[in-house]
């Protein structure tokens, strides 16, 4: 109820607005264009106002797809129970949910109620295409969850479809065990490969779109899940994990992959050799090496090489060690890989280094330092100097030690030299002493003609003394001879 009107009245009348043509012929032109525009009925007036998921819903109850109703529902309550659990700080949280993307929206409205139409039909092999269309569009997409989902549904369908001898079963398996393995869970994946490979083992004849069995695939991936369960449980059981890469490498032969065989192999015969069983280990290297050098895999030869002399080093056979290492560096140097060539030097110089080779060490590191560095391996490069560092002292302690020992005057001025410049000499030879040649005599001046007299006159005089005193000498022997005579 309006209000009345405050105060005293003005006594004035308000003059009628009057409409001008523009706003008569504006509101025509409305009144016309709402008379052509056809009525919405309930249903329609209720589209525009609900959103689209919402829509999608009535639609699939309204056509009696009840159960393909129930999983779409099913599948966004999910989502959004998972939003909710991890939180608002969670990258979940800024994502556009299922519920808002109408195109995933209407892909699944679409396959899912074909796959219910035929499942009422009984053509389960319909519905599990329509189930793998879903799977393979949500994984192109990225949309990991949903994908799972779906590839779990065509494993539960595959076991109705009749007619194939298990051949749609067996894709299932392989579908979900790809699923799993992506997720970690390598334990359940294997079961899931297992089944897959009981299944083709059967039917070699079935193959798939890249002319690949459904047998050699299901060996290609035991092979690889047997291998990944190894490595997971290594140090935890090795004895488990050395049977896993048995089975693994059985696998392998029998897919009839050489490149596998081969990896199979080397992974085996390095269990062995980390168990301590060096002649196994042994046998299984070679087989590895026997199969690059079949395949000219230059890097596999080397990978090969390196591993052996590893395991001849641990039984003390350095030799043989050493003779692989250097097959190492003559394939790394043919092939032109400078990591490997770096790692083959590396270990020759320890090994070598080792034994008291210090100068084959000292080439050896010089080389590895020196491809490290063209590398710019930073880490190659700490260790690499070292160890020449260290090679080279040992070897410079031999000569450093033999020139204490001398002692010449020569090795205690190039031991001087040494402390003054640190420049290894010790191995140049000494030079030569000098040979001083005699001096020539010089000739002595004559002396005058009257020192020569005196001295001619004076020599006879001595002469006589020495007569006088020769004579007296032997008369007194005689006398005393003489006396000694009588007496007795």
């Amino acid at each position: 109820m309006p209000t009345p009107p405050r105060g005293p009245p003005s006594g004035r009348l308000q003059p009628i607005k009057v409409p001008g043509k523009a706003e008569r012929d504006l509101f025509f032109k409305q009144e016309k264009l709402r008379q052509q525009q056809p009525e919405l009925s309930k249903k329609q007036t209720t589209r525009y106002r609900n959103s689209y998921k919402h829509n999608l819903c009535l639609d699939m109850l309204q056509d009696g797809y009840h159960k393909s109703f129930s999983e779409l529902f099913a599948l966004i309550k999910q989502q959004e129970e998972e939003r909710q659990r991890q939180g608002e700080e969670s990258l979940m949280w800024a994502m556009v949910m299922l519920k808002d993307q109408h195109e995933k929206l209407d892909m699944l409205k679409q396959h899912l109620c074909k796959a219910e139409e035929a499942e009422r039909k009984g053509d389960f092999a319909e519905v599990y295409r329509s189930r793998y269309e879903l799977a393979r569009y949500f994984q192109s997409g990225g949309d990991k969850w949903l994908a799972d989902h779906f590839f779990t549904t065509c494993l539960q369908t595959s076991a109705q479809v009749k007619g194939d001898n298990g051949k749609t079963q067996a894709q299932g398996y392989l579908n979900v065990g790809l699923a799993l393995e992506e997720q970690g869970d390598v334990l359940s994946a294997a079961e899931h490969f297992e089944a897959y490979y009981k299944l083709s083992v059967d039917h070699r004849e079935w193959i798939q779109a890249d002319n690949l069995t459904f047998h050699t695939d299901a060996c290609i991936n035991l092979w690889r899940i047997y291998s990944s369960i190894a490595a997971s449980i290594e140090e935890e059981d090795s004895q488990e994990s050395l049977d896993y890469l048995i089975k693994a490498l059985k696998l392998a032969t029998e897919s009839q992959d050489k490149e596998l065989q081969g990896i199979a192999s080397y992974r085996l015969g390095h269990a062995y050799e980390q168990n301590g069983d060096g002649e196994t280990a042994l046998l299984h290297l070679n087989e590895y090496l026997k199969i690059c050098t079949a395949e000219s895999d230059s890097e596999g030869i080397g990978k090969a090489c390196d591993a052996i002399a590893k395991a001849y080093a641990k039984q003390g056979k350095v030799e043989e060690s050493i003779t692989y290492l250097k097959k190492f560096v003559e394939v790394a140097e043919k092939s032109g890989e400078e990591v490997a060539l770096s790692k083959a030097c590396h270990n020759l110089g320890n090994i070598f280094n080792s034994l008291g080779r210090y100068s084959e060490a000292t080439e050896y590191f010089s080389k590895s330092y020196n491809l490290s560095r063209s590398l710019g391996d930073k880490e190659a490069i700490s260790t690499n100097r070292v160890q020449f560092g260290i090679a080279m002292a040992h070897k410079m302690m031999k000569g450093l030690d033999s020139h204490t020992v001398m002692g010449t005057r020569p090795a205690l001025e190039r031991l001087i030299e040494w402390k003054n410049a640190r420049v290894d000499e010790f191995e140049k030879p000494f030079p030569e002493p000098k040979k001083e040649e005699p001096k020539p005599r010089e000739p002595t001046p004559p002396p005058p003609q009257s020192q020569v007299t005196e001295e001619t006159e004076q020599e006879p005089q001595e002469e006589e003394k020495v007569d006088d005193s020769k004579t007296k000498s032997e008369l007194t022997d005689e006398t005393s001879s003489v006396t000694e005579t009588t007496a007795s």
